[in-house]
C-alpha cells in the first residue's frame, strides 16, 4: 500500500469516526428533544412550540449524514439485480458504471442544494426563527459526503485493479 493510499484511507477513517460521532448526538439529541416534548405537553400541560421542529431538523440530518456511513458500508438501499446477474467483467463495468452516475448525480444535487441553500438565507423557520438555511444544508452537506466517499470508492478499486493487473 502506498502513502498515498494511507493517507486517504486515514482521512476516510478520521472522516467516518467524526460522522458517526455526530450522529451520536443527534439522535442523543432527538431522542431527548422529543422526550421533553411529549413531558411538556402531557404531564405538564405546557407544550414547548419548537420541540417538533427542532427534532425534524435534527431528523433530517441524521438521515443526511448517516447516508454517507451507509454507502461506504454498502448497506445503503439500492438495485442490484443487474449487478447481481453480470459476473467477472461485465460485473465490474456495471458496479464502476454505477459508481461514476452516483458521483454525477450527487454533484448535481449537491450544487443545486447549495443554490438553493443560498435563496433561503432570508427565510427563517416559524417556531424556532433559525434561519431555513441551516435545515436546508443537510441536504448538500450529505450529498458532499456521500460524494466523497464514493470517490474514495473509485480510488481504491481502481488502485486494487491495477495491482491486479501487475
Amino acid at each position: 500500500m502506498t502513502t498515498t493510499e494511507r493517507k486517504i484511507l486515514k482521512t476516510e477513517r478520521l472522516f467516518h469516526r467524526f460522522i458517526e460521532w455526530a450522529l451520536f448526538f443527534i439522535t442523543g439529541a432527538m431522542t431527548l428533544v422529543v422526550l421533553l416534548g411529549v413531558l411538556f405537553r402531557y404531564v405538564l400541560k405546557a407544550p414547548l412550540p419548537w420541540s417538533e421542529e427542532l427534532a425534524r431538523y435534527l431528523m433530517i440530518w441524521g438521515a443526511s449524514l448517516g447516508a454517507s456511513i451507509a454507502y461506504r458500508e454498502g448497506t445503503h438501499i439500492a438495485v442490484t439485480i443487474l449487478v447481481d446477474k453480470a459476473r467477472g467483467a461485465a460485473g465490474k463495468a456495471l458496479t464502476r458504471i454505477a459508481q461514476i452516475l452516483i458521483v454525477v448525480f450527487m454533484a448535481i444535487v449537491m450544487f443545486q442544494g447549495f443554490l438553493l441553500v443560498s435563496k433561503l438565507s432570508g427565510q427563517t423557520s416559524p417556531a424556532m426563527e433559525i434561519p431555513m438555511a441551516w435545515p436546508y444544508l443537510a441536504i448538500p452537506i450529505g450529498c458532499l459526503f456521500i460524494l466523497f466517499e464514493a470517490l474514495v470508492m473509485i480510488f481504491l478499486t481502481s488502485r486494487r485493479r491495477a495491482e491486479e493487473a501487475s
